[in-house]
């Protein structure tokens, strides 16, 4: 999404935003603003906080009925748009957990006291207006009028994820990669189950907790599925609500030290990333609850990678590969009539190097050369006030993708590489497996610069093959082929890299460019690794969210 359609997403909800029109971000308003937020969850109580909050995301996701018996509130909280003068966004129901585990309890004094009240939408909203207030204040506070572009590109990364939802797609991508081979054998043996089946218990559990606050999970012993699987998954995805109160303390606390500042409220790392479930223990019973559901889902696909950080560099090398090898067959899907393959080593003997990891072939000629990152995009990499710096290694790596495909068209040119005939006009792409470079524009200004200075060490390497290369992730890739046939995607290509789309997401320059667009679904036999997805009625355009 560009910055001219981020603005409505932006500290835009009518009813709440008139009122603070013309209040001016000072301290003493800042200030005022978190006493009355952490009062309001120093005050609740936590498991009751959790069931307010998983009614909220019911009520505002086509689900008002499940929430009726945990909260009251009038017909237009029911809402359908983000557009709407009550529309809490899911984003900020994130903060609200983050910050309910993060905020001391306060200790209830003889006389006049009050508790919060977690009975009523409207009590819910009050905390959405003191939140708005916080992230109005630190922002004008913390930050420079100059920095809005970086504020735009956090503002992406806390929101993007949620507006996109999980789809077929993002299931086969991330069982293809995570899988197979070593990661599979490491996952079966960490975890007792396989990367498939915790996939679809996950699924299950999150169908089961769309509609329900806290609950028992069912008892499978005369099913066709594995209790002994169900529970291994909770394991891996649930925490107690005591625990999960240290946990977030001490991640928030080991973010800030890596960022080296104070953590802005809008901005805080969420717990429930890798535990989307909160579990409680009564009589000698365990009920669970997925304050909310859709971050479960993305725990078993692209929160994968918490199984794994902790596994040999050769399996996350081999994972890699299987990304890269995963481009190439999509690619293809999509666009029968083009080849894509990696390339074998090339140039003098002692001196061979690799071509980019996906070489695109039209007809008799390369047309696109793709290097692809699977580097993890970090908390530091999306919400420190100086990325580049703080998370050098991740944008270093993007700025080596660069480079490596300048270096590439150089040998093109110089007749190093001839092993296929390579477009004049052929397009640089840099694909990440993470969104590394959404609503980024300054930041690609400035990994690109620091490819430049890599090339400077090659003189082969002039203006000429320097060229602009399109940044964008997998998703946007396959959201764009989904649209597009392969003329069409070079169209976008071609326009992504021009100054009037500078910074723009692929999928955006889809839209704003004019290119002829045709729904397809997604083209590959995701039932052949991950067989029980076929069974799942029309997952393929509608995201489980």
């Amino acid at each position: 999404m560009h910055l001219s359609n981020l603005g409505k997403y932006f500290h835009q909800c009518p009813a709440m935003g008139e009122e603070r029109a013309s209040l001016k971000p000072t301290r003493p308003r800042l200030n005022l603003a978190r006493g009355r937020y952490e009062s309001f969850l120093a005050r609740s109580a936590d498991e009751h906080a959790l069931q307010a909050i998983w009614a909220v995301h019911a009520i505002q996701s086509g689900r008002a009925d499940s929430a009726k018996p945990f909260l009251t509130f009038p017909n237009d909280a029911a809402v359908a748009s983000m557009d709407e003068p009550k529309a809490i966004y899911k984003w900020e129901l994130e903060t609200f957990i983050t910050s309910l585990l993060t905020t001391a309890k306060d200790k209830p004094r003889e006389g006049r006291y009050h508790i919060t009240n977690l009975s009523k939408f409207d009590s819910i909203l009050q905390l959405t207006r003191f939140l708005r207030d916080i992230e109005e204040c630190e922002y004008a506070l913390m930050s420079r009028p100059e920095d809005i572009l970086e504020e735009m590109y956090r503002i992406g990364q806390r929101q993007f994820s949620w507006q996109r939802g999980t789809n077929r797609e993002q299931i086969f991508r991330y069982a293809y990669v995570y899988g197979q081979g070593d990661c599979a054998k490491y996952f079966q043996e960490s975890r007792g189950l396989s990367v498939q089946d915790f996939m679809l218990m996950g699924l299950m559990i999150c169908g089961l907790l769309f509609d329900q606050a806290w609950t028992r999970m069912p008892d499978l012993t005369k099913s066709n599925f594995s209790q002994d699987q169900l529970n291994k998954t909770l394991s891996i995805l649930s925490v107690d609500v005591a625990q999960a109160r240290s946990l977030a303390t001490e991640l928030n606390r080991e973010m800030a030290l890596r960022i080296r500042r104070p953590l802005r409220t809008a901005y805080m790392p969420s717990l429930m990333r890798r535990f989307p479930l909160f579990s409680r223990t009564d009589s000698r019973e365990t009920g669970y609850i997925a304050p909310l559901p859709p971050l479960v889902l993305a725990r078993v696909t692209a929160g994968l990678y918490y199984d794994f950080m902790a596994g040999s560099q050769q399996m996350l090398e081999q994972a890699n590969r299987r990304f890269e090898e995963y481009i190439r067959k999509l690619l293809v899907a999509y666009h029968g009539r083009v080849q894509a393959f990696s390339g074998e080593p090339y140039g003098p003997k002692g001196l061979k190097v690799d071509p980019p990891d996906c070489l695109v072939m039209d007809g008799k000629e390369i047309n696109i050369a793709v290097e692809c990152k699977a580097t993890k995009l970090t908390f530091e990499a999306q919400f420190a006030e100086d990325p580049m710096s703080t998370a050098k290694q991740g944008f270093e790596q993007m700025a080596k993708a660069v480079f490596q495909l300048w270096r590439f068209f150089s040998h093109v040119r110089h007749g190093v590489y001839t092993d296929q005939a390579v477009s004049g006009t052929a397009i640089g792409v840099v694909l990440t497996m993470d969104a590394w470079m959404q609503m980024a524009g300054k930041l690609r200004d400035a990994v690109v610069q620091r490819a430049r200075e890599m090339a400077q060490e090659n003189p082969d390497i002039t203006d000429e093959d320097r060229r602009d290369v399109v940044f964008c992730s997998v998703q946007e890739l396959n959201d764009v082929c989904a649209e597009v046939e392969f003329d069409e995607l070079m169209e976008v290509m071609k326009h992504a890299v021009t100054t009037k789309y500078h910074g723009w997401s692929m999928v955006e320059v889809m839209r704003d460019c004019g290119v002829k667009r045709t729904k397809k679904g997604f083209p590959m036999k995701a039932g052949e690794l991950v067989p029980w997805l076929d069974a799942i009625a029309d997952p393929t355009d509608r995201p489980f969210m």
